[in-house]
């Protein structure tokens, strides 16, 4: 793969003999002490990663975002552009000789990027070329982009480097559903209902919605909701809640957020019709208005939906009045 060479924009080196030689002595001097921050800086932030990594495995579900707020005044978010570094990074090391700014540090290590770029940009930056945020990014998204688009060919697919995910729930009769991100496998049953009606029948995380939506109950912020989601031509966050979802930039063509206050019915409408066409996914981490997975399905959307709240998955399950399924992700 060449695409890093193709498309990013490769700083080359400074002309300091345009200035005169105090100047050229003291900007020298300074760009070398930037280099050695940016180097620890990195360094730093793996091993900060490191550490929060094993505090999280140490604390009870849900103790871990207690810990940080009172600690650090941190969101999920902030300690998981930490944890991604370290979890990304198999060594420390990898730092020592690159210089690497913050922002582009965690946008490599996010989930949603691919592992080969990953390599690839990393090895670049080691052997001194500089790498902005804004190539890193423009790298990524043109990966995602041709296998969103690889994956929706009506040709014969080519063969993966990695298996698709395959979920099973003890299963007599199945079916297949295919999505771009991950392939699932789901139980028929002939004696499920169409819809889940009571919050007492929610015993997943996952359900499956007339075989092309999927609904997660949980935080979406969190990599089991993250990590599973294809790139998508919308996302609209309607929130009230503390912001945890970076990571909707990487995953969506257009983002629109705002506040449930703000909220009216018709304009859910009126954004999908705008931002998106027949057959693009859309995204929606939190589901205020009950209506939002049946609006989106009327238009011929496919969906990826989420709310921690189990009444607001229960009510848009419910009034979709699509037949679910549950999936038992491991």
């Amino acid at each position: 793969m060449n695409k890093l060479k193709k498309h990013s924009q490769v700083v080359t080196g400074f002309d300091y003999e345009i200035l005169n030689s105090e100047q050229r002595i003291v900007i020298q001097q300074r760009t070398g002490e930037i280099k050695e921050r940016l180097r620890r800086s990195a360094q730093d932030i793996w091993e900060i990663g490191q550490k929060l990594a094993d505090v999280r495995s140490r604390l009870k579900h849900g103790q871990f975002e207690t810990w940080l707020k009172a600690e650090f005044g941190w969101s999920r978010r902030t300690a998981y552009n930490f944890i991604n570094v370290y979890e990304a990074f198999a060594e420390r090391a990898n730092f020592a000789q690159i210089d690497i700014a913050t922002s582009a540090l965690y946008l490599l290590a996010a989930p949603s990027t691919p592992e080969n770029v990953r390599e690839e940009i990393l090895q670049r930056a080691m052997e001194g070329e500089t790498l902005t945020h804004k190539s890193i990014r423009q790298v990524i998204e043109e990966e995602k982009s041709q296998s969103t688009s690889a994956a929706a060919s009506p040709e014969p697919p080519q063969p993966l480097t990695s298996k698709p995910e395959i979920v099973t729930i003890i299963p007599k009769e199945m079916v297949k559903v295919e999505t771009p991100a991950l392939e699932v496998t789901v139980a028929k049953s002939s004696s499920a209902s169409p819809v889940i009606e009571t919050a007492d029948e929610i015993q997943s995380s996952w359900f499956l919605l007339e075989k092309q939506h999927f609904v997660f109950w949980g935080d979406t912020a969190a990599p089991q909701f993250v990590e599973r989601i294809p790139f998508a031509a919308l996302a609209i966050a309607i929130t009230s809640e503390d912001w945890d979802h970076d990571w909707l930039v990487e995953r969506a063509k257009t983002v629109i957020i705002f506040p449930e206050s703000d909220f009216k019915e018709d304009l859910i409408e009126q954004l999908i019709k705008m931002f998106s066409a027949s057959g693009d996914i859309v995204i929606f981490p939190w589901l205020p208005s009950m209506d939002m997975i049946k609006i989106s399905h009327q238009l011929s959307r496919r969906v990826f939906a989420g709310d921690p709240d189990i009444e607001r998955c229960r009510q848009a399950i419910a009034h979709s009045r699509l037949r679910s399924e549950p999936l038992d992700y491991p």
